[in-house]
């Protein structure tokens, strides 16, 4: 563990000697660029996914409600720069050539701007923090909603880790004190996830009343989290589906159907509904102090199994898969050049058509 820490440091000053502009110091001194440098280290598909919901807000028409929080360093006179930020967001590789990049740089060198914009949205936002969820576990994270409807398994879970000392967290806390809790899903397009993250779940106004919509159904959530443009650079698929799997307070204002078996009706109806009571398999939270983000499923169009393949389909991939007939092809090919070459002399040229 000692030697891991020293061999940190070591990468920290190196960066900092040699990446010198003083935008990225912070104010004790610490340098952006490794501490980015670090986080990507320690989970670098969370960083990817957290890194696409911020780009999908980014590039909806509707940015202005998406992307909240905004990045503080591209607003000018209370107007935000938003095609100053995709200029910066364009320069920035994918993340596993980052990392590279990053790691040495001596030979190459990367924008303040963008390893700014970085900081703020992988750092800088601390609160929550995502965690990928190993394959092996995406059962016990299923599991904790007993749904009866066959669903897609997703390709990929996060967990969502939040600060136990924030003021969201003491409010669900101290809420959930004399509550029981259930879990359920919420689904909403790829673009709001970044806002909903920060911020919660918002209320929306339809049929059944004003409030949060959760299903125990993952089959019926999943309509509501359409594909959407993420990060064409994304390790895991440039187009992703995202439903939240929640945990809520079985609070008396929540609205739903009986789930004992009851015929009591006090919880099936809100009353500004305009079609009578909530459906089954429904919830109707009023306000997001009593429901949480835990886990984000990830559904995407080129999933894991398929990565691969899609890189070998390329020139490269197959170069990359076939080392040893990569080899022996540049050799031949080197000594074809070299023949050629020599023949190519003018005296060669030559002495061949005066034989």
């Amino acid at each position: 563990m000692e030697g891991d820490n020293k061999v940190a440091q070591g990468v920290k000053e190196l960066i900092y000697s040699k990446y010198i502009n003083t935008d990225l110091k912070e104010n004790k001194g610490e340098n952006k660029l490794a501490l980015v440098l670090e986080y990507l280290k320690r989970d670098l598909i969370a960083a990817d996914f957290k890194w696409s919901l911020f780009i999908s807000a980014t590039h909806s028409f509707r940015y202005d409600s998406c992307l909240r929080p905004f990045p503080s360093m591209y607003l000018k006179d209370d107007v935000k720069d938003i095609d100053l930020m995709k200029e910066d967001i364009f320069k920035i590789p994918a993340l596993t050539h980052l990392v590279k990049f990053l790691k040495d740089s001596e030979k190459y060198q990367v924008e303040a701007s963008t390893i700014d914009l970085l900081y703020w949205v992988l750092i800088q936002q601390k609160e929550p923090t995502l965690k990928s969820i190993p394959n092996s576990e995406f059962d016990n994270v299923l599991k904790l909603v007993q749904s009866e409807l066959f669903a897609r398994r997703p390709d990929y879970i996060f967990k969502v880790e939040y600060c136990r000392e924030s003021m969201m967290e003491r409010t669900w806390t101290s809420i959930k004190e004399n509550n029981e809790t259930l879990f359920a899903y919420h689904g909403s397009r790829l673009e709001n996830f970044h806002s909903i993250l920060n911020f919660g779940l918002q209320n929306k106004n339809t049929l059944f009343g004003q409030g949060i919509y959760l299903s125990s159904e993952l089959l019926v959530a999943l309509p509501y989290s359409q594909n959407g443009c993420g990060w064409g650079k994304s390790l895991i698929g440039p187009e992703l589906g995202v439903v939240a799997l929640c945990e809520m307070i079985d609070h008396p204002t929540i609205n739903c159907q009986s789930r004992d078996g009851s015929t009591d009706k006090s919880r099936t109806e809100t009353e500004d509904s305009v079609v009578g009571e909530v459906p089954h398999k429904f919830y109707l939270v009023p306000n997001s102090d009593l429901v949480r983000v835990r886990y984000l499923l990830v559904y995407s169009t080129t999933p894991p199994y398929m990565h691969n393949q899609l890189e070998s389909r390329t020139f490269f991939g197959w170069l990359k898969k076939h080392k040893s007939a990569t080899v022996l092809f540049a050799y031949i090919t080197m000594l074809a050049s070299v023949g050629v070459s020599i023949w190519l002399k003018p005296t060669n040229i030559f002495n061949y058509f005066t034989k």
